[in-house]
């Protein structure tokens, strides 16, 4: 996956419409989505009338019946994946579902039986490169620090700015642990789990606090991994736990992805699909490893591409 700092023009794809034209407007809008996904107009399977009616939006923009433009109003809807903006000059932008979620941030589930090293192809990415000035935040839970420790090395994200939030439900290897969190920020929790979700919430405040409030995408956490949660407790406390978390991250905007490595279909992501903006389901491929999105606001799916 490539980087996935935030979103500037080149992620929307505007064109104007000539409201006064013999095209129709939502013919514009079909072909405008078509050009930012790359695929022919026919080829977009969920077609402009299954979000839309496209004679009432063509009458929606309309001159109105002495001449004079309607230059006010603007309608935003889901197409194919695209967030799409119409106004009444007859601007209209497209923006792909990923490109608006690495923009306003967002809560993503990764998901897959997959090794490690394939897990952590996927979220060094999602941590943000160095180039940008990102706040780094880790919830392990049942982990290793050296997990944190080597997934920020690959991110080039060790410092001051990043910070561990460490619960272990068994003994630690104390000994083990100190020499691998020597340079980062290190929160440990030995209560329960509602003391850790306090914890992690409380940390992401106080995150925001220090900086004066974030950007958006910003703050880019990471939690790994949920499945000794979702498999020992149920769907009520796994919800309770997660609700507040989520919640947190989406009035910081910040970007979190949670690491559940076990199949897409299984029962336990299903009963929590809903909290996320997007899950990212892993495999490894023939030729490497490879992920799709599944994205919840817009209901669409992506092609499995290199991560």
């Amino acid at each position: 996956m490539n980087e996935d700092g935030p979103s500037d023009e080149r992620d929307v794809h505007r064109v104007q419409h000539d409201l006064t034209g013999p095209q129709s407007l939502s013919t514009t809008v079909t072909v405008a989505v078509a050009d930012v996904a790359g695929v022919e107009p026919s080829d977009i399977p969920e077609q402009l009338y299954d979000v839309i009616d496209p004679e009432a939006l063509d009458r929606l923009f309309k001159p109105r019946d002495d001449g004079v433009a309607r230059r006010g109003g603007r309608l935003s809807f889901s197409l194919y994946g695209h967030h799409v903006t119409i106004r009444g000059d007859g601007t209209i932008t497209v923006q792909p579902g990923l490109a608006r979620i690495k923009q306003l941030g967002g809560n993503l589930l990764v998901v897959g039986a997959v090794p490690d090293s394939v897990i952590d192809a996927a979220s060094v990415p999602l941590l943000g490169e160095m180039a940008h000035d990102r706040t780094r935040l880790f919830a392990l839970h049942d982990r290793s620090i050296a997990t944190a420790r080597s997934r920020l090395a690959m991110a080039n994200g060790m410092g001051s700015n990043a910070h561990v939030v460490d619960y272990h439900t068994g003994a630690r290897s104390v000994s083990t642990e100190s020499t691998m969190s020597d340079t980062l920020t290190v929160e440990r929790v030995d209560g329960d789990i509602e003391e850790f979700r306090s914890t992690i919430v409380e940390t992401i405040d106080k995150l925001d606090e220090s900086h004066g409030g974030f950007a958006p995408a910003e703050l880019r956490f990471c939690f790994d991994t949920l499945r000794p949660l979702v498999e020992n407790h149920d769907d009520a406390e796994v919800d309770a736990f997660l609700g507040p978390i989520c919640e947190r991250i989406k009035d910081v905007a910040g970007m979190a992805h949670y690491v559940l490595p076990i199949e897409r279909d299984s029962p336990q992501v299903t009963a929590i699909a809903h909290k996320f903006d997007a899950i990212i389901e892993l495999r490894a491929g023939e030729s490497g490893p490879e992920q799709r999105w599944y994205l919840r606001e817009t209901n669409h799916t992506t092609e499995w591409f290199d991560l």
